[in-house]
């Protein structure tokens, strides 16, 4: 459909399937519009009168054909592009003017949007997830620009929890504040580029067709500047669980899209007294991280503070991502910007007109401010790491208090309840944190004044304690030990390695003293480096079983305050190496059998009265 303006005569080009499309089914052509951005898969819409019904079989016009748009103008070369795509709907209607046929399609950003998804992405870093989602959806990999910060790290791993590809990666780009984009059915992920290649404002639109210009170019436009959500400086805080620490960054807002305006978000920010912007996450766990997060928020931020709306005569060079300039409309809207989204629109009525929009990274379509819209953050959702800070509880109930250095160094909760196994009346366990451990704390609702803390972590200043064989079995994978140990060192161990140690292990922090059940070499082992003394008020049994009953000491006494009786079924030895003396008031040896008294020297035999027979 052939249009004109001032300045040039263009036409719609429509090739599907690698074709033109036939000049009979052209000429029907009564409206297109082509939709652009930089935030959203690309769109068409071609409208046919199509009394005969036979656009769609002549065009070819079928679910999934592709199609390219371009635009032939009296410009010096071939057709500008303006899309590259496919159909992905087909429509009839019928009214009083007549019969008509609409073919909508979009580029193959869609099938980013088509499903959710869950994986892991264990190690890789933004750049490298964009070029997987590339392949696995069947898109070229474009512009990748190194992004830091986030993901990348050997034992990171980044997951896509049951949302679209298009989703997940819109989420890990505006972590870093880059740009998700298919251009000509390739996947870029750009950060935002200032419009350096605009030409100067001072221009006019009869020389450079990237100028816009008030009463040449412009057919309306709303320019707006503005210090609605504007900060003087952007904060992101999270926590390190490598280092146990806080880390932290700051940045300034910035409009990433626009040059030479007379407009700093950041001074603006200033003017009405808006406090510094913070963003906590504990989940950012790097300085990196949080220099990324910062960054991006920034800039999102910023991007608010000049937009533009506008209409333009056409030009096929208005496209998302050019870089412009706005002239002859004065302070503070003339400058240089990069269009954010584009409509071109062909019709009978308007002839060829670009609508064109700067929002920086924001969203202003129907489909951002409602499907995109954010719920209401709290800094209690979900679970986070927290440092416990006081263990004195008035109250004794085992509660403590904790500071969350990823929220604010200076924060510190009330008394929050520690969750301990088998917990009730005068019964359960009795596991309280140490100061400066961190711990994992959830909070009712997300409020910060309903903490429970629901255990520790190691990390890598906390290490796990030693144990007497490795936690983890290394031929079964089975887990081989597990243990409570105190401040001090004072454990149990409960072992059951397979081919290691297998029982039960009781002993003081400097094992001087311990207590082991040896499943494997069926004893039972106390070791002191003192005195063991077993009292016991109703007696003691010792019993060997069919194995021997040892006695061993420097000196070995047996006292009783009644009878003493040794008593063995088969022989009884009393064997002394220096000597052996019994004695009592009586003394009386009888022998059922017989009675010897054998002596290799002397026997004497001493008595008031010694009788003999």
């Amino acid at each position: 459909m052939p249009v004109a303006n001032e300045q040039f005569a263009n036409a719609l080009l429509v090739e599907v399937g690698g074709s033109p499309l036939p000049a009979e089914i052209a000429a029907l052509l009564t409206y297109a519009a082509v939709d652009d951005s930089r935030n959203l898969p690309d769109r068409f819409v071609l409208r046919y009168r199509d009394p005969g019904r036979t656009v769609l079989a002549k065009g070819g016009f079928t679910i999934g054909a592709p199609v390219k748009l371009t635009v032939q103008t009296s410009d010096p070369g071939g057709p500008a592009p303006l899309l590259t795509g496919e159909v992905t709907a087909v429509e009839c209607e019928l009214d009083a003017t007549g019969t008509f046929t609409e073919v909508r399609g979009l580029d193959l950003a869609h099938r980013l949007l088509r499903g959710r998804r869950v994986a892991a992405y264990p190690g890789m870093s933004v750049p490298d997830i964009v070029r997987k989602v590339a392949q696995r959806a069947g898109l070229k990999a474009g512009r990748i620009d190194p992004v830091t910060g986030i993901g990348g790290e050997p034992e990171a791993q980044l997951s896509q929890d049951n949302v679209s590809d298009w989703a997940f990666l819109h989420r890990l780009a505006a972590l870093v504040g880059a740009q998700v984009m298919v251009l000509d059915g390739a996947l870029h992920l750009r950060m935002p580029e200032p419009p350096a290649g605009a030409p100067d404002p001072s221009a006019r639109a009869t020389q450079d067709p990237l100028v816009l210009e008030v009463n040449r170019n412009l057919i309306a436009l709303r320019a707006g500047v503005t210090a609605t959500a504007q900060v003087p400086e952007v904060a992101a805080r999270g926590w390190d669980p490598a280092t146990k620490r806080a880390v932290s960054a700051t940045a300034t807002p910035k409009v990433p899209g626009a040059d030479g305006i007379g407009a700093d978000p950041a001074e603006l920010g200033k003017k009405v007294g808006s406090p510094p912007y913070l963003v906590a996450d504990p989940t950012l766990g790097s300085d990196a991280a949080v220099r990324a997060v910062a960054g991006a928020l920034a800039g999102d931020l910023g991007g608010g503070c000049a937009e533009i709306e506008g209409v333009a005569k056409g030009n096929a060079r208005l496209r998302a991502g050019a870089a412009v300039a706005l002239a002859n409309i004065g302070e503070p809207f003339q400058g240089k910007y990069v269009l954010t989204s584009t409509r071109h629109v062909f019709s009978e009525q308007a002839g060829y007109t670009t609508a064109f929009t700067v929002s920086g990274r924001s969203d202003r379509s129907l489909y951002g401010l409602t499907a995109g819209a954010a719920t209401a953050e709290r800094a209690g959702d979900g679970l986070v790491p927290a440092v416990v800070s006081d263990v004195k509880d008035p109250k004794k109930l085992g509660r403590v208090r904790l500071t969350l250095p990823w929220l604010d160094e200076r924060y510190t909760t009330g008394w929050a309840r520690v969750v301990q196994p088998g917990a009730g009346a005068d019964r359960g366990a009795v596991l309280l944190p140490e100061v400066g451990d961190e711990v994992l704390v959830g909070f009712t609702g997300g409020n910060l004044d309903a903490a429970y803390v629901l255990g520790g972590l190691h990390n890598g200043t906390d290490a796990p304690p030693k144990l007497d064989t490795d936690p983890v079995d290394g031929s079964s994978g089975r887990i081989a030990a597990r243990a409570l140990v105190s401040r001090t060192g004072h454990r149990l161990e409960l072992l059951e390695a397979g081919s290691g140690p297998d029982g039960i292990l009781l002993a003081t922090g400097d094992r001087k003293f311990t207590l082991r059940l040896d499943r494997t070499g069926r004893q039972v082992e106390i070791v002191s480096d003192g005195k063991v003394s077993v009292r016991a008020k109703d007696g003691i049994s010792l019993d060997a079983g069919s194995g021997p009953l040892e006695l061993a000491g420097q000196k070995v006494t047996v006292t009783s305050k009644g009878d003493v009786g040794i008593e063995g079924q088969g022989q009884v030895r009393v064997k002394g190496t220096a000597g052996a003396s019994v004695e009592g008031a009586t003394v009386k040896v009888t022998g059922q059998g017989g009675a010897e008294l054998t002596a290799s020297g002397a026997v004497t035999v001493r008595g008031g009265v010694v009788r003999i027979n």
